[in-house]
């Protein structure tokens, strides 16, 4: 009676071809790192007058292969599925490498299975008292040989084993940050069944090795990530089928807590890279570490723009200081970005700083009644016009009032102008021509650069004040 499937080789590589070679030694060494070895050995040697190289791959696990059946069943029962700790979970990996090769052989404890390459398969009796040892013949030019000896030397060794490929040794590597973290994960259930769960575990953050950060699986290079760094999670990642992608969600998982652990160690240069933004969008982004990014980005002094007083961004600006928009952020981003902003008090409007606030007028602003002025306030007053008719040639209104939070203020008109002072700031002794004059003029000159422009950090603002100096020495007017 015939079996329901037949499976072809040809075929099965065929599916395989494109991928990166990588991926048959991401399967025989995940399988020996997931035994209890000491060592697992590569090596590469091309076969005579041929394109085909000789891969060798073995290790000293005692156990050796627990069932040479499943090198070749495809979707047999995986011990390893129940162990987010452990590699395997399809029972796939085996044979798709497998297809890759002219011919191959296994030996290990249980015995030995030749992989013929007339497509037929046969069975010895040869043991190995521990261990495993794979062999096969596979084609490869020179640059998918020289990525699989790269690949090779990036992966993670586990503590208490030494990697050796090809006669270079490689044993554990301390990380650059070691931390504990919740991560999605799959797992089987009582029947088998493969499903998502989440499971805590060791996250190992490491300097990438490339120009390009990786995500690893238990030491195995599985996913190229723009992360900066070699991402090793020492559980099961939840890979699609082919072991070659993780979800965006688990990408941007792995970004903000790769972020919320090693943000001390980012450049500046790094603040704008896309990992980074995923991350400072993330709800699970640490008040810290948003702190770390803005100040690195814009600075320790860097204040929010307020859309309610433009001076105040401007002199923000003008004193060197970065200005922060809100409007550059998304709202998840910002939203972060305020949490900080309420429990550091850092990074306040740029008007929360009194030098540069536009002063705003408080108290009742009561105009104090001409018949109430002062000799001195008369003075100042005449002085004022007679400065403003020969500048502008317009009339000045003069107003003296109660109100607060400035010294005065200058309103221009079509047809005249107007200037107010607030004796309650002033003091009535200030409007003393006689004994005060040099700074009543100077506070008269600031207001009457309005005239120009109401910003005083624009060109046109200092224009006129040069203008207004200008002409006030050469004599328009005389001063009296």
């Amino acid at each position: 009676m015939s079996k329901w499937f037949d499976v072809s080789k040809s075929g099965l590589r065929k599916i395989q071809s494109e991928k990166n070679k990588f991926f048959i030694l991401q399967e025989l060494i995940s399988n020996a790192f997931d035994e209890k070895v000491s060592f697992v050995d590569i090596e590469l040697s091309q076969v005579k007058n041929s394109r085909h190289w000789e891969l060798f791959v073995g290790d000293d696990s005692p156990d050796g292969f627990k069932d040479l059946t499943h090198a070749y069943t495809l979707f047999a029962e995986s011990y390893k599925k129940g162990n987010v700790k452990q590699r395997g979970r399809f029972n796939l990996g085996e044979k798709f490498a497998l297809a890759m090769f002219r011919n191959a052989r296994i030996i290990s404890t249980k015995g030995s299975i030749i992989f013929n390459e007339d497509g037929s398969r046969s069975h010895s009796g040869k043991k190995t008292e521990s261990g495993t040892k794979f062999t096969g013949e596979i084609k490869l030019n020179e640059s998918e040989l020289k990525d699989l000896v790269n690949q090779c030397n990036k992966i993670k060794v586990p503590k208490g084993v030494t990697l050796n490929v090809c006669g270079d040794h490689k044993n554990y590597e301390a990380p650059k940050y070691t931390f504990e973290t919740t991560l999605p994960t799959i797992i089987a259930d009582e029947e088998g069944n493969l499903k998502k769960t989440s499971h805590k575990t060791v996250v190992e953050v490491y300097p990438k090795s490339g120009d390009k950060g990786f995500i690893f699986e238990l030491g195995i290079p599985v996913v190229e990530c723009d992360i900066d760094y070699d991402i090793n999670v020492m559980q099961k990642v939840p890979l699609n089928k082919d072991r070659d992608n993780v979800s965006p969600s688990y990408r941007k998982k792995l970004c903000v807590e790769v972020l919320n652990n090693c943000y001390h160690d980012l450049t500046k240069d790094q603040m704008t890279d896309a990992w980074v933004k995923d991350a400072m969008a993330h709800e699970d982004i640490k008040t810290d570490a948003t702190n770390d990014v803005v100040s690195k980005t814009f600075g320790e002094n860097a204040v929010v723009f307020d859309p309610s007083d433009p001076e105040a961004n401007n002199k923000a600006i003008a004193d060197g200081r970065k200005v922060i928009y809100a409007s550059n952020y998304n709202s998840d981003t910002w939203d972060n970005i305020r949490k900080v902003r309420e429990e550091t008090g850092r990074f306040g409007a740029s008007s929360s700083i009194p030098s540069y606030a536009t002063p705003k007028f408080s108290g009742g602003a009561e105009e104090l009644p001409t018949e109430k002025w002062t000799d001195g306030m008369k003075k100042v007053s005449a002085y004022a016009k007679r400065l403003h008719t020969k500048l502008f040639n317009k009339p000045l209104e003069f107003i003296i009032h109660n109100g607060r939070g400035a010294s005065a203020c200058y309103v221009r008109g079509n047809s005249a102008c107007q200037i107010q002072f607030f004796y309650k700031v002033l003091g009535k002794d200030w409007f003393d021509l006689e004994n005060n004059k040099l700074a009543i003029t100077r506070l008269i000159i600031h207001e009457f650069g309005h005239y120009y422009s109401s910003n005083h950090l624009s060109e046109q603002y200092y224009d006129g004040l040069c203008d207004i100096g200008a002409m006030m020495y050469c004599g328009f007017p005389k001063a009296e």
